[in-house]
């Protein structure tokens, strides 16, 4: 699941609320996320965390501890999966993580922002586990056919899912 749609869910102004709200307290799907969303939450609540709405039992907290909140209240489940590979560059042997490799790859047939590209080439890495990447970003949904090609993997926006409900 992409951070947009799980930000949305604690964010009224958002466009994306009410379906995000609606199918993270569905508990008819099981969500995932990567590191790289993990990592997004604690960016994204660091900036937007007034504008967001949260139980009053929740009150002023860390941005840990609110990312640590959003995980369990929308039942999402952390998954890790990380290789370094060889590669060259160069003619420089360097070793990264296949995630940002995979990335490189992928950058010139999807054209997305960094960290998209990042989310896309994650799916990968764990596409005998997942069928959907649920995500509300316009540029990547533009996309969905050359990343189904590619990734193997579907791509929908969370409103897709509400006739499901």
């Amino acid at each position: 699941m992409d951070t947009n749609v799980i930000i949305a869910r604690y964010k009224p102004a958002d466009p994306l609320h009410e379906v995000s709200d609606k199918l993270l307290s569905s508990g008819k799907f099981e969500f995932f996320i990567s590191p790289i969303t993990l990592f997004e939450l604690y960016s994204v609540i660091s900036r937007l965390y007034p504008d967001m709405i949260f139980p009053q039992e929740v009150g002023s907290i860390s941005v840990g501890t609110l990312v640590h909140f959003i995980v369990e209240d929308c039942n999402l489940k952390l998954v890790s999966k990380n290789y370094l590979v060889t590669t060259y560059f160069r003619k420089q042997k360097i070793r990264m993580l296949f995630e940002y490799l995979m990335s490189m790859m992928l950058a010139e047939k999807l054209k997305l922002r960094a960290l998209d590209l990042l989310h896309i080439a994650y799916v990968a890495m764990l596409r005998d586990n997942i069928q959907t990447f649920v995500t509300g970003d316009s540029e990547i949904l533009e996309r969905k056919s050359i990343i189904k090609d590619i990734v193997g993997i579907e791509v929908e926006h969370p409103k897709n899912f509400l006739d499901d409900l």
